[in-house]
């Protein structure tokens, strides 16, 4: 089959899903839309083909047979076409995308223009009531606040908040949007149970984790962790190590030492015995006699696992373990080549039994033991307290509407009742919980009870792991949708890319893309639009539509490479610099915007080093979330002048204050003022006095007279006296002010008291430390305003920031904030389009 031919046959079954789109309404439709394919404009073609046709007709006769006097009113026919119809979102400024795409795509319609929308199309509309396509696009566009767009966490809780008493829930929920509550109540909690542990006679499971030297901040971190994961205390109830559950770890460690040992054979026999090969092949036959063994015991227990732990411990050390992984990447050596190489499977077995291998051997089951037990009896405690306070986390929004969906069989009847079109965005991004969400509304009961089901999605971009999203998951839910009657096809137009694009991604990704099930999609070719067929990409400047850059030293000045190794961390910088520079000629070359360019990252490690090449090189940037915005210097500062007007015995947050730039103390004067007591003089007091200035300043003439002349560097900040004593006094005026003024007066005192801003202004890229620290004051009043009084919770928010490098929004200069350089991740900067990308 020749190109031509295959691209019009490609193009062929994508239309025809995209015509399905918009007119099979009743049986399960699934389309797998590939990056760039317009899956957000086919889910708006939807909801534009539903709700001016079949919806429309729905709708006006469930308002006749309900509401008889209100049939002929378009406006209450509109407001239940779109009632009936929920489109679930990955996230919000998806949703907000979606509503106002809707909303344009329902303007464009009432005047008329309804087949320019792409991929629209207007047959099928039936005017049986004599109300043509515009009176019902007028209508429905009057009445769009009735449709809803929402994440599945936003549906999730208005879902609880509707049946609050089903649910067994406060119906003021509260939802811990950062954690915050979480981590309060957690600490409440282990406190609360180690006092008890640590009073009492007996050898508790807390006690047994103190001999393994695990204290509170771990236990505290662990639980607060599983609360966060949607762990419940149920589920620490059960015996990991009953007989039952020990037989399922034996036969999980088991299969992959069948498979491995059926694989290699007698493949070995002629090696040298004592070469590390044979010391594995005989290392797999042990094991499995020792499994053997095992399952002859007369009971299976934990004493079992642990039995077993040491003796893996013993028949697989490291280079046994290191050999299992070369092989599962085709690395041999000479001997172990001509046994082994080519024989089919052996990367996948030899990876497989490494992995099982490694699980065991990191398992400590004497620990896990009171871990579990200890555990669960706090995070019991813990779910009882939020349940109590009304406040639920973002996994727990998750569990309990599927928990709430499959056992209410009367609140799971009215919601598919009032539910006529289900919509469902990046549905490769979902767990197992979101599945069963989705299947207990649109997939189970009666075909006749069941809302149209629509989900889009595309395994190729399944990236979000760490948050549970679960291919296999997918996997079994598109068969439960083929099942159910219902049909999957794919989108492959690309209406985003040139064609050289495209191209390179078949040459570099097709070959690699193989199917693995559960955990890895096939490659699906995409195909550029006609607009884009002939593009030849961006070819002006000197510059190729694709450009691979190698990163290395020169060698005495010349293009030629170093004849050692480039370090990691050299490459980083030249490769900053290049893209720095590059980006700054393409943008007074071609008069593109600097919002055109984007820098996509595989992680945040290197990030400030790119940051100060583009800071050296003048080239404004916005960075989405960075972990290094807590560690800017100007941050930490402020964060520790509100930790000392807030907390008066706060040394180490005075002591940061002092020696910022805003007071500027010496480091040769901070051992004699603390030798007399400097900080403890302060921390008695919340407000400035005659008496208390007095003797700060007795003591301050004593600590400079007693400093030595020779100093270096003392004589250049003259006058760093005066400057402790007025930032001193400073102080202890914003301490008062922290009592007696609202919120914004004391904020305002902060910014015009110490002239913290003017400061960093004077500073080295002082318009980004003035941006950070408008956002941190900023955010500093809203959180005051939020915390009710509880400022402790406030403070501790600052000092985790700090030390734990919360990831935070970088601020940027305002003349940058709307035309800059973007910064991402790949993950950030999925669904995100831009003229010139440096990957």
């Amino acid at each position: 089959m020749t190109g031509a031919t295959n691209r019009r046959d490609l193009l062929a079954a994508d239309r025809a899903a995209r015509r399905l789109a918009q007119t099979e309404f009743t049986a399960p439709l699934v389309l797998e839309a590939g990056a760039g394919t317009g899956k957000t404009t086919t889910l708006v073609a939807r909801v534009l083909a539903w709700a001016l046709s079949a919806g429309w007709e729905t709708a006006r006769r469930e308002v006749a047979e309900r509401e008889p006097e209100r049939a002929s009113e378009l406006d209450r026919i509109a407001a239940a076409v779109l009632e009936g119809i929920v489109a679930i979102t990955f996230t919000e400024a998806a949703a907000a995308e979606m509503e106002s795409r809707v909303a344009e795509a329902l303007s464009r319609a009432a005047a008329g223009e309804a087949s320019e929308i792409v991929g629209f199309e207007a047959r099928g509309i039936d005017s049986d009531d004599g109300v043509g396509l515009e009176e019902r696009a007028h209508a429905l566009l009057a009445a769009l606040d009735h449709l809803t767009v929402r994440t599945i966490h936003a549906y999730c809780l208005s879902l609880l908040k509707r049946y609050p008493l089903e649910a067994g829930l406060h119906p003021d929920l509260v939802v811990d949007a950062d954690g915050a509550i979480l981590e309060e109540l957690v600490g409440e909690v282990v406190e609360a149970g180690l006092r008890t542990a640590y009073t009492r006679d007996d050898d508790g499971p807390l006690i047994r984790l103190a001999r393994y030297r695990i204290g509170p901040r771990r236990i505290a971190q662990t639980l607060r962790l599983l609360a966060e994961r949607g762990v419940v205390s149920s589920q620490l109830d059960q015996d990991p190590f009953g007989p039952e559950r020990v037989a399922e770890l034996l036969d999980r460690l088991r299969a992959p030492l069948d498979r491995f040992h059926v694989l290699l054979g007698d493949r070995l026999d002629g090696l040298p015995p004592k070469q590390i090969a044979p010391k594995v092949a005989r290392a797999v036959v042990a094991t499995l006699d020792l499994c053997a063994r095992l399952d002859e015991a007369a009971e299976l227990s934990l004493r079992t696992i642990v039995d077993l732990s040491d003796s893996l411990a013993d028949l697989w050390p490291k280079n046994r373990l290191t050999r299992l992984g070369s092989w599962s990447k085709g690395r041999f050596t000479g001997a172990e080549e001509k046994a082994l190489a080519g024989l089919d499977g052996l990367g996948e077995a030899a990876g497989g039994l490494r992995a099982a291998l490694q699980q065991f051997q990191r398992l400590d089951p004497l620990l896990l033991d009171p871990a579990r037990r200890a555990l669960a009896g706090l995070l019991a405690q813990v779910e009882r307290e939020m349940r109590a306070r009304g406040v639920i986390t973002f996994n727990g929004l998750l569990l309990e509407a599927r928990r709430l969906l499959a056992e209410e069989r009367s609140v799971r009847r009215r919601e598919r009742g009032q539910l006529r079109q289900l919509l469902v965005d990046e549905f490769q991004d979902t767990d197992q919980g979101q599945c069963d969400l989705v299947r207990l509304l649109a997939l189970s009961g009666s075909p006749s009870d069941r809302p149209g089901l629509f989900v889009v999605g595309d395994p190729k971009q399944s990236i979000y792991g760490w948050r549970n999203a679960d291919l296999d998951a997918y996997e079994q839910f598109l068969q439960a949708v083929v099942e159910a009657g219902g049909e999957r096809h794919s989108l492959v137009e690309n209406f985003r890319s040139a064609a050289p694009i495209l191209t390179e991604v078949d040459r570099s990704i097709a070959p690699v893309m193989t199917p693995i099930a559960g955990l890895q999609p096939g490659y699906e070719r995409l195909v550029p639009c006609a607009a884009l067929v002939d593009d030849p990409g961006f070819d002006r400047a000197e510059r190729a539509p694709i450009e691979f850059w190698v990163s290395w030293a020169r060698a005495d000045g010349t293009a030629a490479p170093c004849e050692e190794k480039t370090h990691v961390d050299r490459a980083a910088r030249l490769e900053a610099e290049a893209i720095a520079r590059d980006i700054f000629e393409l943008r007074h070359e071609t008069a593109a915007e600097w919002s055109d360019f984007a820098v996509l990252l595989r992680s945040g490690g290197r990030l400030d080093t790119f940051l100060a090449a583009f800071r050296d090189a003048g080239v404004p940037f916005a960075v989405a979330r960075d972990k290094s915005y807590f560690q800017r210097r100007e941050i930490i500062e402020a964060a520790a002048l509100v930790r000392a007007v807030v907390n008066p015995v706060d040394h180490l947050a005075l002591l940061t204050f002092l020696r910022s730039p805003a007071v500027g103390l010496p480091d040769a004067a901070i051992i004699p003022l603390w030798q007399r007591q400097y900080p403890d003089l302060l921390s008695g007091h919340d407000r400035p006095s005659k008496a208390l200035l007095g003797k700060l300043r007795k003591l301050v003439r004593e600590v400079v007279g007693e400093l030595p002349a020779d100093i270096p560097g003392l004589d250049a900040i003259k006058g760093w006296d005066k400057s402790l004593l007025a930032g001193t006094e400073t102080l202890l005026r914003l301490r008062e002010s922290f009592a007696l003024d609202p919120t914004d007066r004391f904020i305002e005192h902060v910014r015009s008291w110490l002239l913290l801003e003017a400061t960093e202004a004077a500073r080295y890229l002082g318009s980004f430390r003035v941006a950070n620290l408008e956002r941190f004051l900023r955010n500093l009043e809203t959180a005051l305003d939020r915390s009710g009084g509880d400022i402790q919770s406030v403070l501790r928010s600052l000092r985790r920031g700090v030390a734990e490098a919360r990831e935070a929004e970088e601020a940027v200069p305002k003349e940058a904030a709307l035309d800059a350089v973007q910064f991402l991740t790949i993950h950030a900067a999925k669904g995100l389009e831009f003229k010139h990308v440096y990957l």
